[in-house]
């Protein structure tokens, strides 16, 4: 079983590196790496989107990764209470927040989808924290890798055949409460195998992987394209 650990940043406040764990079974931690995002200083084709976004392939370059899917077409959700503190409203938007992300993602037009669940038993688990953006995680199994907070940080562990078999996503207490419905659905997003971001100016605002923008809070055009070409859609 191997682990990967990306967070999400508080991109209007500052742009900060971003973490990506890669970890092996039974050891610490295999390898780390540090990351703005792949640069890309045009709009894409899809061919060179969906290739940066999901195996890390700058544009004309080779993939930093595995592409990883979900291995089944329904894929659980559960939002559960945490055990820190939680600001005034937070819960509310939170759950709305999750609720819109879940929307977005079944109107792709897909093959997979996502349905909300309660418990701990579901595939994708989200859950509140008080860590803030910098802070250190350690590796707890079932929650998250070590790695570095942001404002969002997402965890997935997958198998030997390249399918992801259950995920986390931390939101932290800090979030500026606008930005809390992009940074929800980016992180559900890329709980599906997009695990890359995209740096430059073209994707800001238009693509939910945009590194330094916060304003998306859809799902159409290319990042809806990538979602079915990663699950393509049932044929009648």
């Amino acid at each position: 079983m191997q682990t990967l650990a990306k967070s999400g940043l508080l991109r209007r406040a500052r742009q900060a590196l971003r973490a990506l764990l890669l970890a092996l079974p039974l050891a610490a931690a295999a390898g780390a790496q540090e990351s703005d995002g792949i640069a890309a200083d045009r709009l894409l084709s899809d061919r060179e989107f969906f290739r940066l976004t999901t195996c890390g392939a700058p544009p004309g370059g080779d993939c930093a990764g595995p592409v990883l899917r979900w291995p089944k077409r329904l894929v659980t959700v559960s939002l559960l209470p945490g055990d820190v503190p939680l600001p005034e409203g937070f819960a509310e938007n939170l759950d709305a927040a999750v609720e819109a992300a879940i929307a977005q993602i079944n109107r792709a037009g897909a093959g997979i989808r996502l349905r909300r669940v309660e418990g701990r038993k579901a595939d994708i688990r989200i859950i509140p924290t008080a860590a803030i953006d910098g802070d250190l995680l350690e590796d707890v199994p079932g929650i998250s890798a070590a790695g570095v907070m942001g404002v969002g940080y997402m965890t997935y562990w997958w198998n030997g055949r390249r399918q992801i078999t259950e995920a986390t996503i931390l939101i932290s207490t800090a979030i500026i409460p606008s930005d809390m419905r992009s940074v929800v659905l980016e992180e559900t997003f890329q709980t599906l195998g997009p695990r890359f971001d995209i740096e430059g100016e073209p994707y800001e605002g238009v693509s939910i992987l945009s590194q330094t923008s916060n304003e998306t809070t859809v799902i159409r055009g290319q990042d809806a394209r990538l979602l079915r070409w990663l699950y393509p859609p049932e044929r009648p």
